[in-house]
């Protein structure tokens, strides 16, 4: 009797063990991950788990799927994108991101949460009717005061956070060009130090309820033969028009502290050569990094409308993304798609086609980013 009370003593007293088909470690780091350095924390997560960060998604309809959550956790998925069909009213949106939150917090491995994010620019891009901002870009531009951008920033911010939204895709940093103007009805101006004056408010009011912007559409889509969502889209301005017309807008931002850059789709003959700007490691490693300076999280514009290049391929295309130096790779398609994608750079990895340690480097910006938006 006395060693069977014994027995049980001892067997109460030892650590609990994971569950069944959890790593081992996997408790021990959602524990101690809040209060890791980033590095720290990179280095502990599992490959999977780091890929996973680097994914966005679509969702479908108005609360999560079963189909959908599963998706999510089962790749670590560390991000959605919002459009209108997901959207109601602002109570059953706020719900809708609680429930992403959770499933994304639980799939990490780490307990870190979801870059929620949406295209709130105001205008014709305006995904939730009912919440600022009140003006557009180009109306801004005709008012000219940086002052009303940044209250229409912080105002947008404000509602985004009630409910649940981290991250805006705005301001449009474009500059409204020929020869076909094709961002005129989203751009701030003509004019590009009042595009970067403006733009850079916009993105200072957003920033100060701690709402991530994510200027668009580097290296500048102003100028295009047509807008890159609808198909191969060239920008054929000299290196000095790109350098020092084009690029001054996102200078600025960068320097106020953007955190996030969305890089497009369209082709640069005179600087960078035929391949789209999301899959050019020239303008993403040389232009954006090393020139202007962006050590924020740089995301690409919607995947699947440079799908064009490799035949239709989406997952293709989302590892040539990363592959060429995207943080997050953007797929407004389903987490079935992105899962896709996952297990595609996964693969890359373990061949050796993708550094590790490009995985490595951007998983530390996106949780960085988590980190400055209280979600990790």
């Amino acid at each position: 009797m006395f060693l069977g009370l014994l027995l049980v003593s001892v067997l109460l007293a030892l650590p609990a063990t994971a569950s069944e088909g959890e790593p081992p470690n996997r408790r021990r780091l959602e524990r101690s991950a809040s209060t890791l350095s980033i590095p720290e924390t990179v280095t502990r997560m599992t490959l999977r788990q780091k890929i996973g960060q680097l994914l966005m998604s679509g969702v479908s309809g108005q609360s999560l799927s079963v189909a959908d959550r599963d998706a999510l956790e089962r790749s670590h998925i560390g991000g959605v994108i919002i459009f209108g069909d997901n959207y109601s009213n602002q109570g059953q949106l706020s719900n809708f991101a609680d429930q992403v939150q959770r499933a994304i917090r639980r799939g990490s491995g780490i307990s870190a949460g979801a870059l929620i994010s949406a295209d709130q620019e105001g205008g014709v891009v305006k995904r939730f009717p009912d919440l600022p901002p009140r003006y557009s870009a180009p109306e801004m531009g005709r008012i000219g005061q940086e002052d009303v951008a940044f209250r229409q920033g912080r105002a947008t911010g404000r509602g985004l956070i009630s409910i649940g939204v981290n991250v805006d895709l705005a301001p449009v940093a474009d500059i409204d060009l020929p020869p076909n103007h094709v961002m005129r009805s989203r751009s701030f101006g003509s004019n590009r130090y009042e595009v970067a004056r403006l733009a850079s408010a916009f993105a200072r009011g957003l920033q100060r309820p701690n709402v991530a912007a994510a200027a668009k559409h580097f290296p500048g889509l102003g100028g295009a033969t047509r807008n890159s969502d609808d198909g191969p889209s060239y920008v054929r301005r000299s290196k000095q028009e790109l350098r020092g017309v084009d690029a001054i807008p996102f200078k600025r931002l960068i320097s106020g502290g953007i955190r996030m850059m969305m890089v497009g789709h369209a082709m640069y003959p005179k600087d960078g050569g035929r391949k789209p700007a999301s899959l050019n490691r020239h303008i993403m490693n040389r232009r954006l990094r090393k020139q202007l300076g962006f050590k924020g999280v740089a995301i690409s514009d919607a995947v699947e409308a440079v799908a064009w290049r490799f035949n239709g391929d989406v997952v293709k295309a989302c590892k040539k993304s990363i592959q060429a130096g995207i943080d997050v790779a953007l797929l407004t398609s389903s987490p079935a798609t992105a899962g896709q994608c996952a297990e595609k750079v996964y693969a890359a990895v373990r061949n050796g086609v993708i550094p590790k340690d490009r995985i490595d480097r951007a998983a530390e910006r996106v949780l960085r980013l988590k980190r400055w938006l209280g979600v990790f």
